[in-house]
């Protein structure tokens, strides 16, 4: 006999999926990109490189080449309008072998010139070509980054237990892409000890779809994945500030109530409990009795 406590994470409202999407280099191909995100009503995290702002090249990986046009500097407020700006590095260096203040540097230098540009705090982080260890997970926290995006493809929905080492769940061009998809939208249990709600992350670059030929292949899973009432759709700042004001709970010693202290309202349920608890902001709650499994 074991009992089910109902006091794990749900996402707001109540929902038990979540999809959020991650782009780097800040490139001419973000527009179109965003034009289809707006539509079907998504939400991303695009990660910029402020010293290479304006910068116009190429790359000629993949099918064929493409432009590499980073966009400048004051037109980045209004095309990232309604989604989230992020850290790449200023340089777009690859942090292995720096040390600690070096890597501090290429960080923290990036995150207050785009904070310049914004006018508010930027917090997130893409790991440059994934690179990171501890010594630039370590700077990361000291330049007072709350997420750090790496590349490596988890193929699951799990919430990350680091959000410094977030690994996401696929690129956009896996070969998973789509059956990864028709997973997370059925409606059975998902297991995972820390919440049953699913989460599904999209990292990539918008040039890839000009040198891949293949912009149909994101609109078709934006057709597929958008529209849902039981998805929330969220940048990856907005996932990680949900997640952190979940962590931030404090419990009876009983686990019958709760006291949420933090300024983001949390949901509470179970593993086999489709109902949930709002728990709203600097208020206490009680949770719905245990559940005998």
């Amino acid at each position: 006999m074991s009992f089910q406590i109902n006091d794990r994470m749900f996402w707001p409202e109540g929902r038990t999926k979540a999809v959020t999407f991650s782009y780097d280099d800040g490139v001419s191909q973000d527009l179109r990109l965003i034009e289809l995100f707006n539509r079907y009503g998504v939400k991303a995290t695009f990660n910029l490189n402020a010293g290479l702002l304006g910068i116009r090249g190429t790359v000629e990986t993949g099918e064929k080449k493409a432009s590499h046009d980073k966009l400048p500097k004051e037109e980045l407020p209004a095309v990232y309008k309604g989604h989230e700006p992020a850290s790449h590095g200023q340089l777009h260096c690859c942090m292995y072998g720096m040390d600690a203040g070096r890597c501090a540097q290429e960080i923290l230098s990036c995150r207050t010139q785009l904070e310049s540009i914004f006018q508010k705090p930027l917090t997130g982080f893409a790991y440059a070509f994934g690179a990171v260890n501890d010594t630039i997970r370590r700077a990361l926290v000291s330049c007072g980054i709350s997420y750090g995006r790496t590349i490596r493809s988890t193929h699951s929905f799990d919430i990350p237990e680091d959000f410094l080492m977030w690994d996401p769940t696929c690129h956009h061009d896996d070969k998973q892409l789509f059956p990864l998809a028709d997973s997370f939208l059925s409606d059975e249990n998902y297991f995972s000890f820390f919440s049953p709600a699913k989460l599904f992350y999209v990292w990539g670059h918008s040039y890839e779809f000009d040198q891949n030929d293949n912009w149909n292949r994101m609109e078709t899973f934006l057709q597929k994945v958008s529209g849902h009432e039981d998805v929330w759709y969220a940048s990856n700042g907005e996932i990680c500030s949900y997640v952190t004001a979940y962590k931030r709970l404090v419990f009876s010693a009983d686990s019958r109530f709760v006291y949420n202290p933090s300024a983001v309202p949390v949901w509470l349920g179970g593993m086999f409990c489709s109902q949930t608890v709002k728990v709203s902001p600097g208020q206490y709650a009680e949770l719905l009795p245990p559940l005998e499994v």
